[in-house]
């Protein structure tokens, strides 16, 4: 009962997530009540913030009209720790209707909305309805400098390098995609 799936995928890029939501749709169909999603994204500041947004809404108000329930949007905005990353004024400023997602102002990291966001998908599957088998999909998505930090978050136990490595990768500072491009900003300055 506690089974939890997840997707992870970077769709980075409006192609990328009309190409991950046709997917969901076919895996996980939300016809007849059977599966709704719910979304942790963070986004690149260089991609189109609006589009990736309206994409994600439209999908979301889909799922909402298939299953009867307008609460609050399941849709858990992040930002990663790398220069690159969509702020989260950036992308409520780009799409205003996200205003309705789950942020933090305080905490903009990942992690916090993973958990915030795995323990209402856990608590949507141990609280069904009767006479209905909507289970909840959580979906991490929008940015590759998000899987690293989200994979930690759910608790997937990856192999590590040694501590020699990770000295010398920086891995002891932030996660490896984390830091990637930092050099590159302070050669700018």
């Amino acid at each position: 009962e506690n089974e939890l799936t997840v997707v992870l995928d970077v769709a980075h890029n409006p192609p990328a997530m009309e190409y991950l939501l046709r997917k969901l749709r076919a895996t996980y169909p939300t016809e007849e009540g059977r599966y709704r999603y719910r979304f942790v994204v963070g986004m690149s500041s260089d991609k189109d913030l609006g589009l990736c947004g309206r994409m994600l809404l439209d999908h979301v108000q889909a799922d909402d009209d298939n299953n009867n329930n307008n609460n609050s949007l399941p849709i858990h905005l992040v930002e990663a720790y790398h220069p690159r990353a969509a702020k989260l004024e950036a992308i409520l400023a780009a799409e205003p209707r996200l205003e309705g997602s789950h942020f933090d102002n305080e905490d903009r990291g990942i992690t916090r909305q993973i958990k915030l966001a795995t323990a209402l998908v856990k608590k949507a599957n141990n609280n069904k309805h009767e006479g209905t088998a909507t289970r909840e999909i959580l979906v991490v998505c929008g940015s590759v400098f998000l899987m690293s930090e989200a994979r930690e978050a759910l608790g997937f136990d990856e192999p590590r390098d040694s501590e020699c490595i990770s000295e010398v990768a920086g891995a002891h500072l932030r996660h490896g995609q984390e830091m990637f491009g930092k050099d590159a900003e302070k050669d700018k300055n």
